[in-house]
This record gives C-alpha cells, sequence and structure tokens, in this order.
C-alpha cells in the first residue's frame, strides 16, 4: 500500500506514504484504490501531495482519470500541499484551471465547508 487513506469532518484524505516520487510504477496502484470511493455520491476528497517532488505523465493521467469519475458522480477531488516542483508541472500544463488547488490542507478542507 502506498497510500494512507483516512477521514475527517467527512472529507476524505489522501497521503502518499514513504514515496518522493509519483509514477508510472504506482499510477494504477492508486487508480485501483481511490476511484472507487470517488465513484460513490457526494466523495469530497482531498489529496494531499507534502513530499511528492516529481510527477510524470502516468501520474497526470492518473490525476486527470480520478477527476473526470468524480466529477461524473457528482463527488470533488481537489489538490493540495504541491511542492514548487510538482505545482510547476501543473502550470506548465495548464492544469490549475482544471483542478481546484490549494497551498495547505486546512484552506482545502475548509474550501469544503464552504
Amino acid at each position: 500500500m502506498i497510500l494512507q487513506v483516512t477521514e475527517q469532518n467527512g472529507i476524505t484524505i489522501v497521503e502518499f506514504i514513504n514515496m518522493t516520487r509519483f509514477t508510472l510504477a504506482s499510477a494504477d496502484e492508486v487508480k485501483t484504490e481511490l476511484r472507487p470511493l470517488l465513484n460513490n455520491k457526494d466523495c469530497r476528497m482531498l489529496f494531499d501531495f507534502h513530499d511528492i517532488e516529481f510527477v510524470d505523465s502516468s501520474a497526470i493521467g492518473c490525476i486527470i482519470a480520478l477527476f473526470k469519475t468524480a466529477k461524473s458522480v457528482g463527488s470533488n477531488l481537489k489538490l493540495c500541499n504541491l511542492t514548487p516542483e510538482v505545482l510547476k508541472i501543473f502550470e506548465l500544463l495548464h492544469l490549475q484551471v482544471i483542478f481546484d488547488i490549494t497551498g495547505t490542507r486546512e484552506s482545502c478542507m475548509a474550501d469544503y465547508v464552504k
């Protein structure tokens, strides 16, 4: 298991365990583990990237697929704590216009409460 999934105040919090690179090697496992959660209507998920220093195209594809799954059933996926390197990749691909990206976990959770 490469993910730690917890729940706080009705929000599903996802963190990577002992990982700094989100790549093809882990993308399928992440999709397999998170897709069933996001298939539940009204799932509110927070994906915390605080230790991830690198993402490749497979990881980006994984996140997009999860986002589409969430949208199709009325769930929501937010990203937070992107390291400067990862945020730069998202910005170069203009993904910040698609994804709800916040700075901290607390600000992300606060967005869900609004």
